[in-house]
């Protein structure tokens, strides 16, 4: 070895030097995007509440128009008595309100409250309507939060703080959100 080599000789080599780079860090498809809506296109939480009454007031006359046919037709106004028609139709009235808001939001995406303040229910996934097992999970949380004093208000007013889709406990029980339909 001449002298120049042996002064300017390269340091050993460093054993992290030769060992192969990392491979590049590819996120998964999916992983900067979440499922769901802008968030431009979430229901004002006022505007639920107003379709939330409207339906409220379209079931309660639903309720009693049902309740006066089947008085009448019961014979309660002192007429003849139909027991078994007085009993259809309390039964077909009941049938209405169960399935009023299930079959709706499954069929058209919105009651007739939330077409009217032009709101939709949606799946979080992909924007469809909730399949109809997921509107009843979303109605029966509903109705059982409502069924105990101040868990209905609590979820009703969940939407207020829960982020990022303002959803309502029943929302997230059926993966869904409520969404404007000009959006």
């Amino acid at each position: 070895m001449s002298e120049y080599q042996q002064h300017y000789q390269q340091p050993p080599p460093n054993p992290y030097m030769h060992a192969a780079p990392p491979p590049p860090y590819y996120p998964p498809p999916g992983y900067y995007t979440t499922p769901g809506p802008p968030l431009h296109a979430l229901a004002n939480p006022g505007m639920r509440l107003v379709a939330r009454l409207l339906d409220l007031v379209l079931v309660t006359m639903g309720v009693v128009g049902g309740a006066l046919a089947a008085a009448t037709l019961l014979g309660v106004g002192g007429g003849d008595t139909h027991g078994v028609e007085g009993m259809v139709g309390c039964v077909g009235a009941l049938l209405a309100v169960l399935c009023y808001e299930p079959l709706l939001i499954h069929r058209y995406g919105a009651t007739l409250g939330k077409r009217i303040c032009r709101l939709r229910v949606a799946r979080i996934g992909d924007g469809g309507n909730p399949a109809l097992g997921a509107a009843m999970v979303r109605w029966v949380i509903y109705a059982a939060c409502n069924g105990v004093l101040f868990v209905g208000t609590i979820n009703a007013l969940s939407c207020l703080w829960d982020k990022p889709y303002r959803q309502c406990w029943h929302d997230k029980a059926a993966d869904s959100v409520v969404v404007r339909r000009d959006a």
